[in-house]
């Protein structure tokens, strides 16, 4: 078992407990180039999150180590509990997932969405989150925010 699924598998049993507090650490995973990442991680250091960021020559083993297909992924993965996290996922489905605690591995906002947190522009419409599942051949809707 790596050390990124015994983390997982720790932090899911804790969650599991009644009346657990919700996870307000995160940890960033991007690279070290990449200006939107780092306007996510204020965003989520402006939400409450204690961040930890751990910059990559490539994101391309992460996506494939936490399971994420290409076509739902984004610049950057974030960890919070037991809980994979996507892109530039708003704060509020963070919450609801920790919240919720489903059993999925995580969600995901895939691409770079004008006006999504860290990214520029206005939001048209409400973001299309999905969950990640081990079947990333047929993503299913999680929410939208």
């Amino acid at each position: 078992m790596n050390q990124l699924t015994l983390r997982r598998v720790t932090l899911a049993a804790a969650l599991m407990v009644p009346g657990a507090a919700l996870a307000t650490t995160a940890t960033v995973h991007k690279t070290p180039t990449c200006g939107c990442c780092d306007f996510y991680v204020e965003y989520l250091e402006a939400n409450g999150f204690d961040v930890d960021v751990v910059d990559h020559d490539s994101m391309n083993p992460i996506f494939q180590e936490a399971g994420i297909d290409r076509t739902m992924a984004s610049c950057h993965t974030t960890e919070v509990g037991p809980y994979t996290v996507v892109g530039h996922m708003p704060v509020e489905a963070i919450e609801q997932l920790l919240e919720e605690r489903p059993m999925i591995r995580g969600i995901t906002l895939p691409g770079m969405p004008s006006g999504s947190p860290g990214m520029p522009g206005e939001q048209d419409e409400p973001f299309t989150v999905y969950r990640i599942t081990a079947d990333a051949d047929d993503p299913e809707v999680y929410g939208r925010f």
